[in-house]
């Protein structure tokens, strides 16, 4: 069996005693003593599992604790089973591999490896017995399995046979034994006396025993058959044991409490039963609470477990060669599989407290939370346990709170994809800048996710692991798209869809002079932006949506009608309107005085909302309704500002992003500013990044080629346009506006002959009944016209264009054809003279 890697290791791994020292801590939760201890990777791998635990007890508890559960094959189901004490010659099962899951992954134990081989510990050699083989065909397992909403192919992790597993010579290293009470080191030689593994502490008066209490063929409860351990954590041993009681399934025990506090014991015992009724499929399964003496009678309670094979994502990361992180959809997909059993948590009002790579256990067929041992209830302050690095700094004055595991999750996805600094053996707070972090600078949004998962001010956080999740599979989603250059759109639950379209027809609209002779220009209009951007969605699920179902209403006159008898009925509701109302009817009041073009009007509204009851989590829509009217005043700067608040909220989201591209380019285009190529940099990302992810989006695509046009990238700006699919309404004008930035794109003389070629082929396959067709013809061949009498020539002397020779004289009158057709559509009379007389002006000369 392989040497386990150093973040595999048990707690009992921890640093030497000055790196314990240094890295214990104390914090206050209430006036009664908080007591912390610490276990730390070695020094030469500081990032292994620093954890700590704080309980509140008068006598103090243990803390550090790493501990999980296991999933898997009873332990007489056929195949590759292993023996591991005596059974009946009669009817004898044998073990089987099964899948693991773990409570919290076991320090020195990841699923599929021993503990490290330290002095004084072997490697697990238990003899193995052949499996009994049925003459039933099994199916081979698939190699890959999709995770994260089915979006991500991952490898399977094959299973696990639990005997290989059990260490051989359970014993703990001297260098890794530590007080569970204070933390300190102890059971060390000195140069007057040996080490020891049981004994005193000399700091604070606690008993420690490094020994295991049970050993194989202890029956516990008289169910449970010891076969051995598994590794040692901050509570001690933990055990795999066969529940002979239960088809003789795998099952394994860790102690609930250290067994040197007798009063803590008994209290975790009463705390904790209620976690035998938490049931979710991404949680282990806890079959039962049981107590067994301890070597000094006294009964010590224990934790018993489903046995689940497999490897955590600490095991997962440390695979990969240093310094390589886990890929970001890798990471994102795992993560995403866990959130929906904290939304459960959350739920019953409980919270998980101790999410880190250690605790997600990757199986043959699902990703698991493992180690219950961490939960508890909301605003509690009695057993609390986290792992520095990854625990919240507000625990120690709110207690656990859903804002808290949000946290945990943010830190978690930062440590499986970033090189994350450390200090003290545990993970600095703050996200790394993305000048360190190549992975940052290369997904901005992804970086936007962690600041706000992680922000300081739980108030910032997501609201719930819902909410987390949605912004997590967009921002997912962004990312995918960018590297696979597939579309991957999804459909918002916080916004509407595009209302309407804005910059599709400014450059097709120029030509719409020579029919009409009016001139236009190609500039973007901010009430058509503000028009056709996404508005926020009402939660089906809150109270007031009812009360203003009846304001959706298309004509915002009919609306604000609508919104002012929804006050009155809520008035009149028995116990009054829902907490929830005056914010939802504010802000639908203020959505259609925007609607209406009247700005003042609602950001008079807002700015009232927003310094009387708007919540924190709302609040990225009052920005977003200030944005809208801040655009509608011209005020492009502050309204991007607005509009970057919402981004940095929700990071996953596309409504936010096309509003920011459109905003730099509005900035671009009636703002002076000092780095005006910040802002065009600004509007192609963020354009980019909309078009790449949703094509339904079509103002994306072409904003995204103006932008490259502007910046000389005609090729690209082409092919933007040409990834509108043919069943949008705006397939034609992406075409025209295609052939236009062709023409446009050089002056006429240094135009290349192809490019000609292909603006007159893109013409002719514009769809039949087009009506700019006409329009289109004029200036391909007008160009053309102008190419020739800059002295160009064509490579072939039998070149056409438009199925005519490409000479002088064919294209005069072509052009003279075309003017004189886009004459007899003329609206006025005098531009239809003024066609007629450019077309006379044009025409080839006759000697008739």
């Amino acid at each position: 069996m392989s040497e386990p890697s150093e973040h595999q290791r048990g707690s009992d791994d921890a640093p030497t005693p000055g790196d314990a020292e240094e890295g214990a801590t104390e914090a206050t939760v209430r006036p009664a003593r908080t007591e912390l201890t610490f276990r730390a990777a070695p020094a030469d791998e500081p990032g292994g599992n620093t954890e700590y635990a704080t309980r509140r007890t008068p006598s103090g508890e243990p803390g550090g604790d790493t501990e999980y559960a296991w999933r898997g094959k009873r332990a007489d189901a056929g195949g590759g089973g292993t023996e591991l004490t005596p059974r009946p010659a009669t009817g004898e099962p044998t073990g089987s591999p099964g899948t693991v899951a773990v409570g919290r992954t076991p320090d020195g134990w990841d699923g599929t490896e021993t503990a490290d081989a330290t002095p004084g510990r072997t490697e697990p050699r238990v003899p193995t017995r052949p499996s009994q083989r049925s003459g039933r065909m099994t199916r081979p397992r698939p190699t890959v399995r999709r995770l994260g909403a089915g979006l991500v192919t991952i490898p399977t992790v094959e299973p696990v046979d639990p005997a290989e597993v059990v260490m051989q010579d359970p014993v703990v290293a001297e260098g890794r034994r530590f007080c569970w009470r204070c933390g300190k080191p102890v059971g060390r030689a000195t140069p007057t006396r040996p080490s020891t593994t049981a004994g005193t502490c000399e700091t604070c008066g606690a008993p420690y025993d490094f020994r295991p209490s049970l050993h194989p063929g202890d029956r516990v409860a008289g169910q449970y058959e010891i076969q051995g351990c598994l590794a040692h954590g901050g509570l001690g041993w933990i055990y795999l044991a066969i529940d002979r009681n239960v088809s003789d399934r795998w099952v394994v025990l860790k102690g609930l409490l250290h067994a040197g506090d007798t009063e803590a014991q008994a209290v975790a015992m009463a705390e904790r039963q209620f976690l035998a009724e938490v049931v979710h499929p991404s949680i282990v399964k806890i079959h039962n609470f049981v107590e067994h003496p301890g070597p000094d009678g006294n009964p010590v309670g224990y934790i018993v477990m489903e046995y689940v094979g497999g490897r955590s994502l600490r095991n997962l990361l440390d695979a990969r060669p240093t310094p390589e992180r886990m890929p970001v959809t890798e990471a994102i997909a795992y993560v995403l599989e866990v959130l929906p059993a904290l939304d459960y948590l959350h739920s019953l009002g409980l919270a998980y407290n101790d999410l880190k790579p250690d605790n997600i256990m990757v199986t043959e067929d699902r990703v698991e939370l493992i180690d219950l041992g961490a939960v508890a209830a909301f605003e509690s302050y009695g057993n609390l346990y986290g792992t520095r690095g990854f625990q919240a700094p507000e625990i120690p004055r709110t207690g656990p709170t859903v804002a808290s595991d949000i946290y945990t999750v943010g830190r978690t996805l930062a440590v499986l994809t970033l090189n994350m600094p450390m200090q003290q053996g545990a993970y600095c707070d703050g996200i790394p800048n993305p000048d360190e972090q190549p992975v940052l600078a290369r997904h901005e949004f992804f970086h936007r996710l962690l600041l706000r998962a992680t922000d300081p001010d739980p108030a910032r956080r997501f609201p719930t692991a819902r909410v987390f999740a949605n912004q997590l599979t967009g921002v997912l989603r962004e990312i995918l798209a960018v590297e696979t250059g597939t579309e991957h759109p999804q459909l918002s639950t916080l916004f509407s869809p595009p209302r309407t379209c804005f910059g599709t027809a400014e450059y097709v609209a120029q030509t719409d002079g020579l029919v009409d002779g009016l001139e236009r220009d190609t500039l973007l209009r901010a009430r058509d932006v503000a028009a056709a951007l996404q508005v926020p969605l009402i939660d089906p699920a809150d109270p007031s949506a009812p009360l203003l179902a009846g304001a959706a209403h298309p004509e915002p006159r009919h609306a604000l009608d609508e919104l002012r008898h929804a006050r009155q009925r809520a008035g009149a509701e028995p116990g009054g309107a829902p907490a929830s109302f005056e914010l939802e009817v504010t802000l639908a009041e203020a959505r259609a005085h925007l609607d209406l073009g009247e700005p003042a009007a609602a950001r008079l509204l807002l700015d009232r909302l927003g310094d009387t009851t708007a919540p924190p989590a709302s609040d990225w829509r009052i920005d977003w309704y200030l944005g809208v009217a801040e655009l509608l005043d011209r005020d492009y700067e502050r309204a991007f500002g607005r509009f970057d608040a919402v981004l940095q909220a929700l990071p996953g989201e596309i409504a936010p992003k096309l509003a920011l591209a459109a905003t730099a380019e509005l900035i671009l285009q009636h703002w002076d500013s000092d780095d005006p190529e910040q802002w065009r940099a600004y509007a192609e990302q963020y354009y980019a990044t909309v078009w790449r992810t949703d094509r339904g989006v079509v103002a994306a695509a072409f904003g995204l080629a103006r932008q490259l046009a502007a910046a000389d990238a005609i090729a690209a700006a082409v092919r933007a346009l040409d990834q509108v699919p043919p069943a949008s309404r705006y397939y034609a004008d992406a075409r025209m506006t295609a052939i236009l930035m062709l023409l446009t794109s050089a002056p006429v003389d240094e135009l290349d002959e192809a490019t000609l070629h292909l603006a007159a082929a893109r013409v002719q396959a514009l769809p039949p009944g087009e009506s700019r067709t006409g329009q289109l013809r004029v200036l391909v061949l007008g160009t053309a016209l102008g190419w020739l009498q800059a002295g160009r020539t064509p490579k072939s002397p039998d070149a056409e264009i438009f199925r005519a020779p490409f000479t002088e004289r064919e294209l005069r009158r072509g052009i003279e054809a075309d003017l004189r057709a886009l004459a007899r559509t003329a609206p006025g009379r005098n531009h239809r003279y003024a066609l007629v007389d450019l077309a006379n002006a044009i025409r080839a000369k006759s000697w008739i």
